[in-house]
């Protein structure tokens, strides 16, 4: 299959899915090239990729993709979920992904909000964020640290902290 039938809207695919977030989903190996190369970038070069990078992440958290908002984490990744979810850490991409899907489905709406990107250095960036759940009767709401390491453009490690 080429790339550009991998990165065209289809069954798999959701219709509306920017087209940078339909590549790192499709493609994520050219993703990580590009997130390698943003990391040798001068500080202030890098932080703004970062932010926009997180602000892509935050648009497609918040539509629920969240095969686009971890494209980049591996089979291994330590994930550590946000404490009002869960205090148990999960391992690898498939499991992230099985525990936000399940999140979705026990909430209505789920939301983040990047509030800060505190540290931006080439492998590893920290980040506070809001996050917001609803259901039909109740809401929670609170904010974390994120603290995410990348290793060759793939996130292997990404810890949250509640903070508030």
């Amino acid at each position: 299959m080429g790339l550009l039938a991998k990165i065209t809207p289809s069954s798999n695919v959701q219709v509306g899915r920017p087209l940078a977030d339909r590549i790192e989903v499709a493609v994520p190996s050219i993703a990580a090239i590009a997130a390698r190369g943003a990391s040798h970038l001068p500080a202030p070069v890098r932080r703004r990729a970062l932010i926009s990078a997180l602000a892509r992440a935050e648009g497609a958290f918040n539509r629920g993709d969240y095969e686009a908002v971890f494209a980049l984490f591996t089979n291994a990744t330590r994930y550590v979920p946000p404490p009002a979810l869960s205090t148990t850490p999960i391992s690898g991409r498939a499991a992230i992904l099985e525990f936000w899907h399940s999140i979705g489905a026990r909430f209505r709406n789920s939301t983040i909000e990047n509030l800060s990107l505190d540290e931006a250095a080439p492998e590893r960036f920290t980040r506070t964020l809001r996050l917001t759940h609803q259901t039909e009767d109740s809401e929670i709401s609170y904010v974390i640290r994120q603290v995410t390491k990348l290793h060759h453009g793939r996130v292997v490690s990404q810890v949250n902290e509640q903070i508030d």
